[in-house]
């Protein structure tokens, strides 16, 4: 059984290891994995490098734990998802949530966080692999919404996925997205995609 003093070091390490990643993350946007330097993550985050590495090993167990907490957060949208279902039918949930993590892939700062990810994965095994196999524990939670992984709904899940991320890619090449995007005719797309 824990005892308060060692659940109040479990979670002042788990807030300092949040504080690494969002101050990482954040040079990352700005400077890209390769000319991000512990030194930087170490002013941002407020933490001497020797504090970091006690948690992460090296940078490379930055980059690991970035990606984490990336493609955590795309795990919580299912999680919202098939929390929705309870009141609606999963479509619709499916579309709600689309429509509102619409301004998610659209925000710059996440945008150029996933083309940092995703050019890392190119070069990295480590990181490609990670990414792999988030993508595959997502993509099995987003079959499981429509019953099972038939072809017809894994090519569902790979158009959505890829009309999604791509807003990305718009964003960062239109920073008036947000604006010029039909939150309404998105959610149409959504369910066509869905549903034919």
């Amino acid at each position: 059984m824990a005892t308060p003093k060692n659940l109040d070091e479990t979670l002042t390490a788990k807030r300092r290891k949040e504080q690494v990643l969002a101050a990482a993350a954040d040079c990352v946007r700005r400077e890209g994995f390769h000319r991000t330097s512990m030194s930087q993550i170490s002013a941002a985050a407020g933490m001497s490098s020797g504090h970091i590495y006690h948690y992460f090993g090296n940078k490379e167990g930055i980059i690991a734990g970035i990606v984490a907490r990336e493609y955590n957060e795309l795990g919580q949208l299912i999680d919202e998802v098939k929390d929705a279902t309870k009141e609606t039918d999963a479509i619709s949930a499916i579309e709600d949530q689309a429509v509102r993590s619409a301004s998610r892939y659209i925000d710059h700062g996440n945008a150029s966080l996933a083309m940092e990810i995703l050019a890392e994965s190119a070069r990295n095994p480590e990181v490609a692999n990670l990414i792999q196999k988030s993508d595959e524990e997502v993509f099995q939670a987003f079959y499981n919404l429509f019953g099972g992984g038939s072809p017809a709904v894994k090519s569902r899940c790979e158009i959505l996925a890829a009309l999604l991320e791509g807003l990305s890619i718009r964003a960062l090449r239109n920073p008036n997205l947000d604006v010029t995007l039909d939150r309404e005719m998105l959610r149409r797309v959504v369910r066509y995609v869905i549903t034919n």
